[in-house]
């Protein structure tokens, strides 16, 4: 027989997953408790025992996703910036271990990063992104100054940027692709320039 514990969890992840197949079709802001009652087939009440309302709802359901990217970042960049990974082409354990996560939330990740999701999900996980490879730079070289030719802000914007778009691009497309094989163009797109990428350079790796 299940525990008490266990059947919370259990009711949690199927309230959680009535929230991402009713997100399929209507944007955050208009989901109600209603709806979510509804998919998950359990009554309002049973939603109250575990979340206030929605947004209670949905503020867990992320702070939990952020706090353990925040874990990641705070404990496997220590390796990040060394060349030879890209040299050997491996990912830096903190790319891996990111993208496992992304993989493990894929439903939630594409849920609120996407048109119908929290518009402040994507801005939070930048800013954590930001802060990490500001902080990791300053450890590697002294300070948090990129390269003199292009402003700092626009040079950490290209880079996290680079790095969300690759992976919304692999989890809203069915390409097939593995996570090791994203975090594997998530490498390159950290070391290839564009010109590179167009095929022209000199390195067609």
């Amino acid at each position: 027989m299940a525990s008490q514990k266990e059947r919370q969890e259990k009711t949690e992840t199927n309230i959680i997953q009535a929230l991402l197949e009713v997100g399929q079709t209507k944007l955050l802001a208009q989901i109600s408790v209603s709806d979510i009652t509804r998919v998950s087939h359990i009554n309002r009440g049973t939603f109250y025992l575990h979340f206030l309302d929605k947004n209670d709802l949905v503020n867990q359901v992320t702070k939990g996703f952020i706090e353990q990217v925040q874990m990641i970042l705070r404990t496997e960049m220590s390796e990040s910036m060394d060349y030879r990974y890209f040299s050997e082409d491996k990912p830096y354990p903190v790319i891996k271990n990111l993208v496992d996560l992304v993989a493990e939330n894929k439903e939630l990740v594409r849920f609120m990063l996407g048109i119908n999701g929290d518009p402040e999900f994507y801005p939070t996980i930048t800013a954590e992104l930001k802060t990490a490879i500001l902080n990791d730079l300053k450890r590697v070289k002294g300070n948090q100054d990129f390269t003199s030719s292009i402003p700092n802000e626009y040079a950490i914007r290209l880079i996290t940027s680079m790095i969300l778009t690759i992976i919304k691009t692999w989890i809203d497309g069915d390409d097939g692709l593995t996570k090791e094989a994203v975090s594997k163009i998530i490498m390159k797109g950290l070391y290839l320039s564009p010109y590179q990428m167009l095929g022209i350079g000199k390195s067609r790796k």
